[in-house]
Parts: C-alpha cells; sequence; structure tokens
C-alpha cells in the first residue's frame, strides 16, 4: 500500500484539484507527531487562502484578511498575491489600492511584506509611491537586494523620472551584476543615452569579470534587435545552469539536451526560431549566444537569493516581467512555450505563455512526487518547509497539467503508465488526449579527424593521470553534477569496500571545483576526507571537475580504445533518473552500462540485453548488484561485449537527436495546426 498515492487516488476521485492542497495538510495536522503553533498557523493561512479562493469572489472583509498574512511565510505570500491577482477584476480594484495605500502609508510592513505589496502595485497598475516615499525606501532597504531590485521595476513599470542621481548612488554599491544591470537597464529606459553618464558606468558597473556580458547587454539596449524569419518560433526554459557549465552546481544533462535539441530542431525550414532562456548569476558570458543560424541561447541578468531553498517563489512575478520585457524589446512572440519543472519560475512562464495566446507545452515528470513516501510506502515525517515546498511543487504540477496544451512525457508506453500512479488526472479523456511519450536523445556520429582526436583526447588524458597507472585498468566511469541524488559517495563507498576495486579504477566527472556550490562542496570534501582515512585508494580513484560534452565524449572514446579482461563501466548512481543523457552518451560509446531501476532509464534499458538496471539506494545495494553482474560466470568478456553493442545499437536506432528531435517538431506543429499528427 503507497498511502501517498493513495491520497491523490482518493482527492482526485471526489473532489477538485483545487482541494488537494487543503485535504493533504488536514491529514498532515492530524497524523504529525510534532506541528508547533507557528506551523499550526501557516497551515490555517493557507486552509483560509485557498477557502476564499474558492468563492471566486473577494470583497473589502476578504482584502484586508489575506494582505493581513503577508509577510509571514513565503509559501503564503506566495498564494495570497496569486488569490488577489486571479480574482483581480475593475470592482475590486479600488479595494486594493485603499488596502495598500494604507499598509504603506502607516509603514504596516517589513521587507517580506513591502516586496509584495510592490509586487501587487506592479501588477495591478498601482502607482502608489510619492516621490519622498521611493527616496526613503532605496535608503533605507539600500543593503535587502531583494527590495532593491523591485524598487527598480517599479521605477520602470511607472516611469519613474527625477531618480537619476539615486540609482547612480545605488549603482555604486558592491551589489551584485544582476542588480546593477538592472538598474544600468532603467537608466537608459528613463533617460536618453547621451545624458548617461559613461564614465560611471565603466568605473562602477563594468570589470573584467563582466565586460563580455555587459558589452553584450549594451549592444542588445542599443541595437534594434530582430527576430523575423517564416515559420514558428519556439521559447524553451532552462532555469537550472548553462550550456557552457554542464555538470557545475545544479546544471546536469537537462544543457547537453536542450543545446542538441535546440539546434536541432532549429534546423526544420518549418521552424523560424528556438530561443532557449536561463537566468544567469555569473555575467562572464555573452547575452545572447547563437547556436547554429536559428537557435538562440539567452541569459538573462535576474537577481535571485540563492541563500533560500527555493529562490524562484518570490521573485515569480518578476522573471515573468523580465522575460516579457525581453520578448517586448526583441519584438518576439513565441508561437509555443515548452516548460519542464514544476516550480514558480516555469510557472511564471506558463502564464506568460497565457498571456500572449500562445501553445503551452509542459514536460511532466514526477518529482517531487516520488520522494513523499518511504521504502514502505508511508507518508514521510518531512521537516514542515519542506513540506510546504513540496506541496507547492505538486500543486503547480496539477495546475500545469490543466493549462497546458500539450503535455510529453519522458520516455515509453511504461513510463507512461507510471506517470499516471502519481499523476490521477490521467484518467481525464482530456488529458490524456494532450499526452506524447518521447525519449531524449544525444549527438551520434560525431567525428573529428584521427590525429587531432587522437591529441586533444591524449591531453585530456593527461590531465586526468595525477595517479601513474590509472587507465592501465578499466575504468568505471561516473558523470554528472555533484549531489547527494546523484549518489557519487555512494559509489566511491560501494567501490571501494567489494571487489570492484581490485579489477577497476573509478572516474567521478563532476561539479564546479573553483566555486562549489554548498552541495557540491560537501561532496568533494567527503571524497578527500574518504581518501584521507583511506590513502590506499589514491592511486585508483579520480575525481576531475566539470568538464564540456566534447571532451567528456572524447575521453570516453579514448577509455573505451583500451582492452582488458573487464569490460569499462559506466554507473549511474544517481537514485533515480528521469532518463539519463549522460547514459546514452556512455552506451553509444560502448560502455557497459549499469542504471538506476527508479526512474526512466528502463524505459531503453533491458537488463542483462543492453546493459543492467540496479539498486542504486545505497552503497550496499550498488556493490552487491554489480558484482552480481560483473563477476556473473555467465558473462564473460564475448557476452558482456554483445551487451555493450546492443546498447549502442539501441541508441542508435532509437535516441539519435535527429530522431527525437523530429518528433518534438511534430508535435508543436500539431498544437499549431500546422501538420496533422496524432497527439
Amino acid at each position: 500500500m503507497n498511502e501517498f498515492i493513495e491520497f491523490r487516488n482518493r482527492v482526485y476521485d471526489n473532489e477538485s484539484n483545487h482541494s488537494y492542497p487543503l485535504q493533504f495538510l488536514d491529514e498532515y495536522i492530524n497524523n504529525s507527531k510534532a506541528i508547533n503553533s507557528d506551523e499550526t498557523r501557516v497551515i490555517e493561512q493557507i486552509q483560509t487562502i485557498k477557502q476564499l479562493e474558492l468563492k471566486e469572489k473577494l470583497g473589502e472583509k476578504e482584502i484586508d484578511e489575506l494582505l493581513s498574512f503577508l509577510g509571514e511565510h513565503s509559501t503564503t505570500d506566495r498564494f495570497i498575491v496569486d488569490a488577489v491577482l486571479n480574482l483581480f477584476d475593475d470592482e475590486i480594484k479600488q479595494i486594493v489600492e485603499e488596502k495598500t495605500k494604507d499598509i504603506l502609508v502607516n509603514q504596516q510592513y517589513d521587507s517580506q511584506k513591502l516586496y509584495h505589496v510592490l509586487d501587487l502595485c506592479i501588477e495591478c497598475d498601482l502607482d502608489m509611491l510619492s516621490d519622498d516615499d521611493i527616496l526613503v525606501m532605496l535608503q533605507k532597504y539600500e543593503l535587502d537586494l531583494e527590495i532593491i531590485s523591485i524598487l527598480l521595476d517599479y521605477l520602470d513599470r511607472f516611469n519613474r523620472q527625477g531618480f537619476k542621481d539615486a540609482i547612480y548612488k545605488l549603482l555604486a554599491f558592491d551589489y551584485p551584476d544582476s542588480i546593477k544591470i538592472q538598474g544600468m537597464n532603467l537608466l537608459m529606459n528613463l533617460y536618453p543615452l547621451e545624458i548617461v553618464d559613461h564614465s560611471f558606468v565603466k568605473n562602477n558597473v563594468m570589470n573584467e569579470k563582466n565586460n563580455v556580458f555587459f558589452d553584450s547587454y549594451m549592444d542588445f539596449l542599443q541595437t534594434d534587435f530582430k527576430f523575423e524569419k517564416q515559420g514558428i518560433s519556439i521559447l524553451q526554459s532552462m532555469f537550472y545552469g548553462d550550456f557552457e557549465d554542464s555538470g557545475k552546481g545544479n546544471n546536469g544533462g537537462l544543457a547537453v539536451l536542450l543545446k542538441g535539441l535546440g539546434e536541432e530542431v532549429s534546423k526544420d525550414s518549418r521552424i523560424a526560431h528556438v530561443f532557449t532562456i536561463t537566468i544567469t548569476q555569473e555575467s562572464t558570458k555573452p547575452f545572447i549566444s547563437f547556436h547554429g543560424d536559428k537557435h538562440i541561447f539567452i541569459r538573462l541578468p535576474i537577481y535571485l537569493d540563492q541563500s533560500v531553498s527555493d529562490k524562484f517563489i518570490k521573485r515569480e512575478l518578476f522573471i515573468k516581467r523580465q522575460i516579457a520585457n525581453f520578448l517586448k524589446r526583441s519584438n518576439i512572440k513565441p508561437d509555443v512555450f515548452h516548460i519542464r519543472f514544476l516550480d514558480n519560475a516555469s510557472k511564471a512562464v506558463a502564464h506568460l505563455c497565457k498571456d500572449l495566446n500562445s501553445k503551452l507545452v509542459f514536460t511532466l515528470t514526477p518529482d517531487p512526487h516520488r520522494n513523499m513516501f518511504d521504502g514502505s510506502g508511508h507518508i514521510k515525517e518531512l521537516g514542515f518547509n519542506e513540506l510546504i515546498e513540496k506541496l507547492n511543487k505538486i500543486k503547480i504540477g496539477d495546475e500545469l497539467i490543466h493549462t497546458s496544451d500539450g503535455i510529453i512525457g519522458i520516455g515509453n508506453a511504461d513510463v507512461k503508465t507510471e506517470l499516471g500512479v502519481y499523476f490521477p488526472q490521467f484518467k481525464d479523456d482530456n488529458v490524456n488526449s494532450k499526452i506524447k511519450m518521447i525519449g531524449e536523445g544525444i549527438q551520434t556520429g560525431q567525428s573529428m579527424d584521427e590525429e587531432n582526436r587522437d591529441a586533444y583526447s591524449n591531453r585530456l588524458i593527461e590531465v586526468s593521470e595525477e595517479n601513474t597507472g590509472f587507465f592501465e585498468k578499466p575504468v568505471i566511469l561516473n558523470v554528472g553534477r555533484l549531489a547527494v541524488l546523484k549518489g557519487q559517495m555512494e559509489l566511491l563507498k560501494a567501490w571501494s569496500n567489494s571487489k570492484l576495486s581490485e579489477t577497476h579504477n573509478l572516474l567521478i566527472i563532476g561539479g564546479d571545483l573553483e566555486r562549489p556550490s554548498k552541495e557540491e562542496k560537501m561532496v568533494i570534501d567527503f571524497f578527500k576526507d574518504y581518501l584521507q582515512k583511506h590513502p590506499e585508494f589514491k592511486d585508483r580513484f579520480i575525481h576531475k571537475g566539470a568538464m564540456s560534452n566534447l571532451d567528456i565524449r572524447l575521453l570516453e572514446r579514448n577509455i573505451i580504445k583500451r582492452d582488458f579482461t573487464y569490460p569499462h563501466i559506466y554507473l549511474c548512481s544517481s537514485v533515480k533518473e528521469e532518463f539519463g543523457i549522460a547514459i546514452l552518451e556512455a552506451m553509444s560509446i560502448g560502455f557497459l552500462t549499469l542504471g538506476p531501476i527508479k526512474g526512466g532509464v528502463k524505459s531503453y534499458m533491458r537488463n542483462g540485453e543492453n546493459g543492467f538496471l540496479i539498486d542504486t539506494s545505497n552503497w550496499e545495494t550498488i556493490a552487491k548488484e554489480t558484482e552480481k553482474h560483473l563477476y556473473d560466470s555467465n558473462i564473460d568478456k564475448v557476452a558482456a561485449k554483445k551487451i555493450q553493442a546492443a546498447g549502442q545499437q539501441t541508441v542508435d536506432e532509437n535516441f539519435s537527436i535527429q530522431k527525437i528531435s523530429n518528433e518534438f517538431v511534430s508535435f508543436y506543429l500539431s498544437l499549431k495546426g500546422e501538420k496533422e499528427n496524432e497527439i
């Protein structure tokens, strides 16, 4: 019995999906072993907000009550603002104006509440602040970056003149580049270019690290950028990383997929452009990059507080406005928007899509649904804030299923069946008719002339050979971002505590070694500490930082050329993988691949035929099951090579980026009515 899945089915069999968070929280209160008064109050507020939404009408009393809750919790703040905006009309505009004015005039706010009041003012077109109010706030909150950002946005939205000196003063502070660029953008919008003090900008905004980005951004602001071609344009969002930083931070295989997919889709003559947008905090690369003639990568300089666990929830509407501003300035109106995560940034894109009357495509995965229950199927006792965050993401997923025009599942019919377990909405024919199952794909057949390839890959091997003779044994390879859920720490323990360390050396690639995130640093420190405690493995384990996709594939080709009794192994140690781009790439090159049984890898990996599915729950299961397959007496060198060849064939026949992109193009065109295609 799975309590979480049973609960989801029970709610959707009997109630509207709007009641889901409320009913779950009711059960949480009844079953939780420990819940304090502050948590109880937040839950009661969520219940009140949702009940008011269901009435579909807000009066003075209801608006008063909603605004009184602002500032207490990030999730309730989001729900409150959404409730007001969802039910906002001319009839209640005056009430909202009066109530927000009272809050501002009487200064009944802290910085958290002020942020959302200003957010509401911008969205509801309420220019409520006097010049003195703005100047006081700019000074009082000069160290609160989110308030500074929303105030700059407010000045921009209402074209408020007379603050040039105050903006210059802010730009002199040691702010992140994203805030400084927002300030510069405001100056350029409010004042003629010739009166902007360029020497000040050069001394206080530009530096050696950001000059490439800043120059390209200024070119964008000063140039009449047009992207005009015949055909359909696609906008896909990728808010976790950069094409050039795969394997760093939380930037995984999605960057590799979207880069290749965008390039390939854009080659189709029926596609005008593919725009891929991300949010950048590191202004070291150009604002706009071209990948092929028609695939454009945009790095939006949006400030996000990296110290909070959910950095998008507070900034949802700001993200929406910034994307909208870029599209308007560039005269871009995408025909299709494609989002891929259950988070507030994706929700922002979805709402913008509907504002523009475009078609919305949504790649659906059961995350965080899979993490809501334990191995026995019981609902997990999660920390309160973690629970609320997960409920918010589940709620977003349910909303996007309803509002999207097309839903993509990653994999085959078996994965669709699994999705249906987590999403009871699939029972609805209207929802089911939206779904298309498409796998992910990789570039196959990439080549470099033999002489250059050997020189290039030998250089990579030399960089890696900190340990003499490391490549004189077969290798267990693992590539990806460093994270607890990616299992690299468990893999190191599995390898070192088993026969695997006798027959194979271990190579893990991933992570930002220069500026690691908190989680990356934890994993890197674990590697170092582990080797200090177990010096006997120092010559046989290498951890390399993230490498470009081209470098990794060349390194893999060089490794696979070295023949031993035992095969080279690619071992994906993730607790689960939705699909696994790195697995496909290793299969295509000829590694014997092992992947997690949880997730979507089973949609293409057939146990014992073209690879092996293993339980990656912990190091014991990884070690036990890898040993079982590798040292099985029935799997000799010849049998292993057959499995490796079958893996290569699987990728070549089913998962080339060319084949996958054709499926995406057909799906996009079908939504626009350009071509008959069954969804």
